[in-house]
């Protein structure tokens, strides 16, 4: 999560800058533009120890008013892990982060130490940065991350030079969502950064995990209403574009997490809970 941001000093200096800013009539907490994602695998017996470490942290960043944010993300399913979500509109975005975060642990060292505990209890940590396909979401901008419990993740790997395969399959998703009038939002991103196989994010935000059980529902009304023609484009992607595909469900932690005052006003009650 925060040491990321210096490990990505290097790949900035390239003057990368997309200069992107925030949806026009998107919600506060829309989906951002630029994602950071960090994955973090903690050391056997150490997940309390790690967990501990970063309210800590969390409680002094927000007591700095620290002008940066992350989301924290639990493992619900498949591996143990953490899963920290930073969101951006811009590289520079990333880039001004880092700067403030290194002036901070500059100015509090103690803060710097902290980051070292934690670091010394995973035994691994993989940074991706991921830019936001617009033109493959669906109702994107209704989705507010402020009043999510929990993110379903479902990571697809593509072989290289079928991204475009993966773009039609989803247009043909989309234009099958809209046609249903689903309010299934979710927002798609290409990783740009950090593996070496063409891989997209497609997340959904959720409330409770009640919204799978009437999701799970709607894909069977969507299933009947597909074409013989669609179907089987969508059956040759799957088999002949995808080199794999994982779906996760990961619980957000506000404890464990440091995100705006306009952000934590979307849903007060749960992002300003008394921390331990």
């Amino acid at each position: 999560m925060r040491t990321t941001y210096f490990a990505l000093v290097t790949l900035l200096a390239l003057g990368t800058s997309l200069g992107w800013g925030q949806t026009a009539g998107a919600a506060p907490a829309a989906p951002p533009k630029v994602a950071l994602l960090v994955y973090q695998q903690t050391q056997p017996g150490k997940a309390g120890t790690r967990q501990d470490l970063e309210v800590s942290m969390a409680q002094a960043l927000d007591r700095l008013d620290a002008p940066f944010s992350w989301i924290d993300l639990e493992a619900v399913t498949g591996p143990p892990g953490a899963l920290f979500f930073d969101p951006g509109q811009s590289y520079e975005d990333i880039e001004k982060a880092g700067a403030q975060l290194g002036s901070i642990f500059a100015a509090h060292p103690e803060l710097s130490q902290m980051q070292q505990q934690i670091d010394e209890v995973l035994t691994s940590s993989s940074t991706v940065v991921a830019l936001r396909r617009d033109d493959l979401d669906y109702h994107a901008d209704s989705m507010d991350l402020a009043k999510a419990r929990f993110l379903r993740i479902e990571l697809v790997r593509v072989r290289p030079g079928h991204e475009r395969d993966f773009a039609d399959a989803q247009t043909t998703l989309r234009a099958l969502l809209e046609k249903s009038k689903s309010d299934a939002a979710r927002v798609i991103y290409q990783v740009n950064h950090g593996m070496t196989q063409p891989t997209f994010l497609i997340v959904e935000a959720l409330r409770s995990l009640k919204e799978l059980d009437d999701r799970i529902a709607a894909r069977k009304t969507l299933d009947h209403a597909l074409s013989d023609v669609d179907r089987v484009h969508l059956e040759r992607v799957a088999q002949d574009a995808y080199i794999s595909r994982e779906t996760n469900l990961y619980g957000i932690h506000p404890e464990m997490s440091h995100v705006s005052k306009d952000f934590a006003m979307q849903d007060p009650q749960f992002w300003k809970v008394q921390r331990p």
